[in-house]
């Protein structure tokens, strides 16, 4: 009688994770495809719902960028040691609030939402320590603190997309022991940011876990990196070329630019983002 019942157990033990993958790939269908990538799971089995090839046109990039329902940032730019900034890169930049502290032009709105609501929820005031750097700030970063800083081209700081954040007094890992380091951590995602380089993520990214350093991405790219424990590194190159998946009203699609420099994209839709992710590609993320 002790055996059986301790197959018993043993058997539901196992079925219990198996059925609780099985539930939320039900429930949560957004999330299919990054989720089964990262489990291993065959992604041609179970996939994002792909738009009709009737419902879709050919675009030049030129056309494009004359329609005012897109807008062409660099929101989704993949850098470090293996795509690194090509020599002709040119931040987006402008300075933020008034101030001297120049950022990547489409991140000021979500970081400007993100400090309110650090301020709001914990009572600290958000800083920046560090946000865009020229080619030579960085070099000189790298060879000040090698342990930390990445070489220059392979830095996102050279983007205006990553910002090392900091509240009075503590900055650094001393950031996570404050209540607004872990609101940052917790909750960057809903203002379209990451923790770059995460806990879990050093074997991807080859940076140790940096939890001051945020970078943003925007929707729906951030809640689904957050909710799936990826790295951008995963996330970005887990989308097969000219694939269309849907998740929570939007749809994005990564794709080699074709003939005449085109992409595809649907004939009706409110608006689009696109951006090029430095490996060749671009990702289009389209609001149904």
């Amino acid at each position: 009688m002790k055996k059986k019942k301790k197959r018993r157990i043993t058997l539901f033990g196992l079925l219990v994770p198996v059925l609780a993958v099985v539930l939320f790939l039900t429930l949560c269908p957004q999330y299919r495809y990054v989720l089964a990538e990262k489990l291993g799971i065959n992604c041609d089995e179970i996939k994002m719902t792909k738009v009709k090839p009737g419902d879709l046109s050919q675009f030049t990039l030129e056309e494009l960028k004359a329609d005012e329902k897109v807008l062409f940032n660099q929101s989704m730019m993949l850098i470090n040691t293996e795509y690194l900034l090509q020599d002709d890169y040119v931040a987006d930049l402008s300075c933020y609030n008034n101030t001297d502290l120049q950022m990547n032009c489409c991140i000021h709105d979500a970081y400007k939402e993100l400090s309110l609501a650090v301020n709001s929820e914990t009572g600290s005031k958000l800083y920046v320590s560090s946000a865009y750097r020229t080619y030579e700030e960085q070099l000189e970063q790298y060879e000040k603190d090698s342990e930390t800083a990445t070489v220059a081209g392979a830095s996102e700081h050279q983007t205006g997309l990553a910002l090392d954040v900091y509240v009075a007094y503590n900055a650094g890992f001393n950031f996570l022991k404050t209540e607004a380091g872990r609101f940052v951590n917790s909750n960057c995602w809903e203002y379209g940011f990451i923790i770059r380089y995460p806990s879990y993520g050093q074997d991807e990214t080859g940076i140790k876990y940096e939890p001051w350093h945020i970078r943003y991405v925007g929707a729906p790219h951030a809640e689904i990196i957050y909710n799936n424990q990826l790295t951008l590194e995963e996330y970005i190159l887990s989308l097969k070329d000219n694939v269309w998946y849907e998740i929570d009203g939007y749809l994005i699609s990564r794709q080699i630019p074709g003939d005449n420099a085109s992409l595809t994209l649907p004939n009706k839709y409110s608006s689009a983002v696109i951006s090029p992710d430095n490996t060749g590609s671009y990702i289009i993320t389209i609001k149904k």
